[in-house]
């Protein structure tokens, strides 16, 4: 019995390995690989620095620890307080959002927009290096 043979497919998949790019740019990876790989180092540094600050964090949990029950006990009554200021809260909020000019938040979108591509390039650069043959 033979096995049936799919049909063949003229186009070429995507190039994604190193060197098969189109020649136009220097990197030999998709730059979202990169920022993949810089985000994967961003999280080892994060790694490294917490079990370096191990100690300390212990330490500091042991301390919170101690105050836990009392803690527990005055929380009924800043729950209580915070409900109580809900309305007048939610009435400021309400007051400051009719005064929200379109312009300002244009120009938040366009920094956080700026921001959002500052921090993919530094990625892609951080992802660039953490992948470079040493």
């Amino acid at each position: 019995m033979s096995t049936p043979t799919p049909p063949v497919d003229n186009e070429q998949p995507a190039a994604i390995g190193p060197g098969q790019g189109s020649g136009t740019d220097s990197k030999q990876w998709p730059e979202p690989l990169y920022a993949l790989a810089g985000v994967g180092d961003l999280v080892a540094e994060q790694i490294r620095k917490l079990a370096a600050n191990a100690p300390e964090i212990s330490e500091r949990f042991q301390r919170n620890a101690a105050t836990l029950p009392e803690d527990l006990r005055s929380l009924p009554r800043e729950l209580r307080t915070l409900a109580a200021d809900l309305p007048s809260y939610a009435a400021g909020l309400q007051t400051k959002a009719r005064e929200v000019n379109g312009e300002s938040v244009k120009r938040n979108v366009e920094t956080a927009q700026t921001r959002a591509q500052d921090a993919y390039r530094t990625l892609v650069e951080r992802g660039e290096q953490a992948v470079k043959p040493q």
